[in-house]
């Protein structure tokens, strides 16, 4: 059975002739009833602190176990914020890289069809030498044939081949008056 300061205080002592005295028993009753009863609440504040305190510590522990989760959480997150940048980066680089590879295949391209444009351009350009010698020399025998035909003609076409020399120029030519006032045949463009 559990007392209380109460049950101290009420607590009553058969008496015997030679027993204790009265005053004594019940001062020391009372006493022990203030004492009792002070330890009895200071058992029930530790009590209270002891719940207090566990209800703390468990909230510490609740949070401890929350910040770790969180932790964590962020661990993860930042591992797979750097593995996306990584695989991002990746794939920029191999954009960049197949982008390049296309520029340099296009410039080939270009610089194939380019040298192709100049290989053209010079079977054009020896196709228009042989046509053109191959009109002056038509027009050489031609004038060689009407120097024959006509006396003057040849007087004429001899002057010219004296004063110019074989025709070997590129330049396309003109008529200029000689001092003489024969005609001549001189380059266009060229030292009079």
């Amino acid at each position: 059975m559990k007392l209380t300061p109460l049950d101290i205080q009420q607590q009553q002592f058969r008496t015997a002739f030679w027993g204790f005295d009265k005053r004594e028993v019940d001062a020391f009753l009372d006493v022990l009833a203030n004492d009792f009863e002070q330890l009895v609440r200071e058992n029930n504040a530790l009590r209270e602190e002891i719940k207090r305190k566990d209800a703390e510590l468990l909230d510490h522990r609740e949070r401890e176990r929350t910040l770790k989760e969180t932790m964590i959480t962020a661990t993860r997150i930042t591992e797979d914020i750097k593995q996306n940048a990584r695989k991002e980066s990746e794939i920029v680089v191999a954009q960049a890289e197949a982008q390049a590879e296309q520029i340099i295949q296009n410039a080939h391209t270009r610089l194939v069809r380019i040298m192709e444009d100049i290989d053209e351009l010079k079977r054009q350009k020896a196709q228009f030498e042989a046509g053109l010698r191959s009109i002056i020399a038509s027009h050489t025998k031609l004038m060689d044939a009407m120097t024959e035909r006509e006396p003057m003609g040849a007087e004429m076409h001899s002057l010219v081949k004296r004063r110019q020399g074989p025709v070997q120029s590129d330049l396309p030519v003109e008529r200029v008056e000689d001092t003489d006032d024969d005609l001549l045949l001189a380059p266009r463009g060229g030292d009079r």
